[in-house]
């Protein structure tokens, strides 16, 4: 592989390695879209790496346990988007076997729609999403055989009855004497971690273990808690009364029960969360012009407000956008 080889490519080349080889350890994962950005031309922003494993399991690509150290290839997965007017995406593995026969069915009968994920500076390509026009469910659940994907009839639906609701872990040891040097405290107003010498106001917290792994913790009338950084987030946000999420209705005629979820930057969905919203559309958020949001697309109201419900959040509803007319702008 070189730079002179489309970077479109990157993301599908790498999902190919990892849908053939299964399985493996997350920290070399991220080495390898390092690597592989390199060895293709790419320079990469910090954390790069990582941002372009979380998408890819929001995509449903790949699942991701951080504690375990491991990532693992999803089973391939047809599914129909919500109320998307007959499309169907096609997620998870991409094996050589796999995209052999959506070549042949797209070459003979199949309605396929590429999308190139289109990066901004210094992230690693994603792979191709890949949707399917469908006529009928009959059609769609034949397609999903052909292919060797099992057939989901709303992914994003199903899996919202699953999400979790934001609350305290277990009961945690307070850090130790060791860790003073790395300890940090969660600051609402400046939307990120500082450095701070001591463990006693109630807040978010984390530092690095014993070894070196970097441990997340919320801290509630003197008791430690563990807590994924995410869900920890919207405990103090939810302590704060601090809203992050706006929904907006779509502009066209009978959509107005489909809109865009907006959610603030500094505010990431837990990974469950940002699958269901990633999975109404097939494509990762995009990032407003002042980069202060996160947007996803083709969201139902019903789903918003159920996100919301279980990080603690108030859904604020925004108005809905004015239809162009077709005019010209002056």
């Amino acid at each position: 592989m070189t730079g002179a080889m489309s970077s479109n490519e990157f993301g599908g080349t790498l999902l190919r390695w990892l849908s053939e080889s299964r399985s493996g350890k997350a920290s070399a994962l991220r080495d390898g879209v390092r690597s592989q950005a390199q060895a293709w031309g790419l320079e990469l922003k910090e954390y790069a790496d990582w941002d372009w494993m979380r998408k890819a399991a929001a995509l449903g690509f790949i699942d991701v346990d951080l504690r375990a150290d491991l990532w693992s290839v999803a089973p391939p997965v047809l599914t129909r988007l919500p109320h998307a007017d007959g499309l169907a995406l096609l997620t998870g593995a991409r094996t050589a076997q796999i995209s052999k026969r959506i070549e042949e069915a797209a070459q003979e009968w199949m309605e396929l729609i590429t999308v190139p994920h289109r990066p901004e500076a210094g992230e690693a390509p994603l792979p191709d999403t890949l949707l399917f026009q469908y006529e009928d469910l009959r059609t769609l659940q034949e397609a999903a055989e052909f292919l060797g994907a099992r057939y989901v009839p709303c992914a994003a639906l199903q899996l919202m009855e699953l999400l979790p609701q934001a609350a305290l872990g277990p009961e945690s040891a307070p850090p130790g004497g060791s860790t003073a040097n790395t300890l940090e405290k969660y600051e609402l107003r400046l939307q990120r971690f500082v450095p701070v010498e001591r463990d006693d106001e109630d807040g978010l917290y984390r530092w690095r273990g014993a070894d070196y792994a970097r441990l997340t913790r919320v801290r509630r009338n003197g008791v430690f808690h563990a807590v994924e950084r995410e869900t920890g987030i919207y405990l103090e946000l939810a302590r704060h009364r601090t809203g992050v999420m706006h929904w907006q209705p779509e502009s066209g005629n009978g959509r107005v029960g489909i809109g865009r979820l907006l959610v603030d930057r500094y505010a990431p969905l837990p990974a469950l969360h940002e699958r269901v919203t990633v999975l109404c559309s097939g494509f990762p958020p995009s990032v407003g012009k002042q980069k202060q949001t996160r947007a996803y697309d083709n969201v139902p109201r019903a789903l918003a407000e159920a996100i919301a419900a279980s990080l603690q959040q108030n859904l604020e509803t925004m108005p809905r956008p004015v239809a162009a007319t077709g005019g010209r702008a002056k």
